[in-house]
């Protein structure tokens, strides 16, 4: 007697999805895309010629810019470090009431 052929599994189904939508995927693309690809090639072509007979101007020196922002502007990401605050402050006045404690808080300029 011949052995009972395996029965097919979700992830042999979900491989065959997976083929046919990529496969289907680049069928319509590259038709999708022929057209376009001719006539940007013809511009590319062009925009080459065009470029290659237009005369080269002549290289002019360029005066180095400065380093250093004007001032008066904000530099990010620079300058000096901030600087921790500490504030304490007194809360309720006198009395045994169980918040007279000094409260701290701390802050970052």
């Amino acid at each position: 007697m011949n052995p009972k052929p395996a029965p097919r599994k979700w992830t042999d189904i979900q491989l065959a999805i997976a083929a046919v939508s990529m496969t289907s995927v680049l069928a319509f693309w590259n038709m999708f895309a022929g057209p376009d690809r001719s006539k940007s090639e013809e511009k590319a072509i062009e925009a080459q010629q065009a470029s290659q007979a237009a005369p080269t101007p002549a290289v002019m020196s360029v005066s180095p810019a400065p380093t250093m922002p004007p001032a008066g502007y904000t530099i990010l990401f620079g300058g000096t470090a901030p600087q921790p605050q500490v504030i304490v402050m007194q809360s309720g006045q006198g009395g045994n009431q169980g918040g007279g404690d000094p409260v701290t808080v701390t802050t970052s300029s």
